[in-house]
C-alpha cells in the first residue's frame, strides 16, 4: 500500500509539472461578422488593407476602388476600361500597384504590372510581355512578389523595386496561388494543389504546411507571423481556417454556407476582410477578433516610448526603424512576457487542483 501511494504521488507530481509548463494554444476570439459592403449589383474582389489600417483598395466591377475601413467613402482611383484588379498598398500607404489587361497590335491579350500614387495619378507600368499578376509587396518595400506564366504555368516571382531585376522562386509544373509574405520578411506564402506552402525567399527552398484532400487557397500571415489565415473546404463547406505555424493547431474561424475567398489581415491582427457571395455577387465581409498576438495601434502607442524627436506644432512621422522599434519592444518582448505569464498561471491552477484531489485520495487510502 505504501509503495501505491508512493507511485500515485510521484504520477500526480509529474501531471503537476506537465501542466505548469506546457502552453497552451492561445485562440483567436471571434467578436464580430458583419457585411461591409451591400452592392447586389456589383462584385467586390482582392481587398487589401493600407500600412495604418484606414483604408482598404479592391477590385469592384474591373475596376480599382479605395474605401474607408468602415466600408464608407467608396471611390474608385483608376479605371483603364478592361480589366484591371490585384491591387496592394506600398509599404509605406503612398502607392498602389495592381495588375491590368494590356494588348499589343497583333498580338494576345496579357496582363501587366502597375503602379500608380492613391489618388490615381502617376500611373507607371512595370512589366511587360507575358501574364504577371497579384504583386504582393515585402514588408520592407523593397521586393514585389507576383505570379508570372512565362515559364509555361503560374510561378512565383519576385522583382526588387530599385534595380527592377526579375527572379523566379518557384518551378513546378502546376499554378501556384497568390503569394502572400511572411511578417519578417524572409518566407512567402501561398496555395499549391489544394495544400499551403512556404517558399524561403533568400534559399530558395520550399516545404508544404498543409496536407490533406481539402482545399487550402488564399493563405495570409498574421502579424505575429506564428498564424496563418486561409480559406478551405474542409467540412464540405468553404470558410476561413486559422493555423499555427509551430504545432500546426486548426481553428474554424466562420461557420457559414457563404462562398468565402481572399481574405486580408489589418496590420493589427484584429480585423479581417474577405470577400463572400451571399447570393449572386460578392461582397465585401469584416471579422473581428480578440488577439492575444494583436499589436497595438498607432495612435495607442505612447510617443514618449518611441525614438522620436518632438516638438511644439510640428508633425511627426513614424519611421519603420521606429514602428521596428516599437513592435519589438512592446508588442513583441512585452507581448510574449504576458502570454508566458498567463499559460504558467493557468497550467499552474490546474497542477494545484490535482494536487488537492490526490490529497484527498491518500487520505481516504
Amino acid at each position: 500500500m505504501k509503495m501505491l501511494k508512493t507511485g500515485l504521488m510521484a504520477f500526480f507530481c509529474l501531471v503537476l509539472i506537465i501542466c505548469s509548463t506546457t502552453p497552451v494554444f492561445a485562440g483567436i476570439e471571434v467578436t464580430n461578422i458583419y457585411p461591409l459592403t451591400d452592392n447586389f449589383s456589383s462584385d467586390y474582389h482582392y481587398p487589401a488593407w493600407s500600412p495604418d489600417g484606414k483604408q482598404i483598395t479592391y477590385m469592384n466591377d474591373q475596376a480599382i476602388w479605395i474605401m474607408d475601413a468602415d466600408g464608407s467613402n467608396p471611390h474608385f482611383i483608376y479605371d483603364g476600361m478592361k480589366w484591371d484588379g490585384d491591387p496592394c498598398f506600398s509599404a509605406d500607404g503612398k502607392e498602389i500597384y495592381f495588375a491590368s489587361e494590356s494588348r499589343k497590335p497583333r498580338s494576345s491579350t496579357y496582363i501587366n504590372l502597375f503602379k500608380m500614387n492613391v489618388d490615381g495619378s502617376n500611373i507607371t507600368q512595370l512589366t511587360d510581355g507575358a501574364d504577371r499578376r497579384s504583386p504582393s509587396i515585402s514588408p520592407d518595400g523593397s521586393m514585389l512578389a507576383y505570379l508570372s506564366n512565362i515559364a509555361g504555368n503560374y510561378d512565383i516571382w519576385v522583382m526588387d523595386i530599385t534595380n527592377k531585376s526579375h527572379r523566379q522562386l518557384t518551378f513546378t509544373s502546376e499554378d501556384e496561388g497568390k503569394p502572400s509574405w511572411s511578417p519578417d520578411g524572409g518566407e512567402i506564402i501561398y496555395s499549391l494543389k489544394g495544400n499551403l506552402w512556404l517558399t524561403d525567399v533568400e534559399l530558395d527552398t520550399s516545404w508544404q504546411i498543409t496536407h490533406g484532400t481539402s482545399n487550402d487557397v488564399d493563405p495570409f500571415f498574421l502579424p505575429s507571423g506564428e498564424k496563418i489565415v486561409f480559406i478551405s473546404d474542409r467540412g464540405g463547406e468553404t470558410n476561413l481556417w486559422l493555423i499555427d505555424t509551430e504545432d500546426d493547431e486548426r481553428q474554424l474561424l466562420t461557420d457559414d454556407r457563404k462562398v468565402e475567398v481572399s481574405p486580408a489581415v489589418g496590420p493589427y491582427g484584429k480585423k479581417i476582410v474577405f470577400g463572400a457571395k451571399a447570393n449572386e455577387t460578392f461582397d465585401f465581409w469584416m471579422l473581428e477578433m480578440e488577439n492575444p498576438e494583436a499589436k497595438d495601434e498607432v495612435s495607442d502607442i505612447n510617443i514618449e516610448d518611441t525614438n522620436v524627436d518632438v516638438t511644439e506644432n510640428e508633425n511627426v512621422a513614424l519611421t519603420s526603424e521606429n514602428n521596428q522599434n516599437m513592435d519589438e519592444g512592446s508588442s513583441g518582448l512585452l507581448g510574449k512576457i504576458n502570454n508566458n505569464l498567463a499559460l504558467f498561471a493557468g497550467g499552474l491552477v490546474l497542477g494545484i487542483i490535482l494536487f488537492l484531489v490526490a490529497r484527498l485520495i491518500f487520505r481516504k487510502m
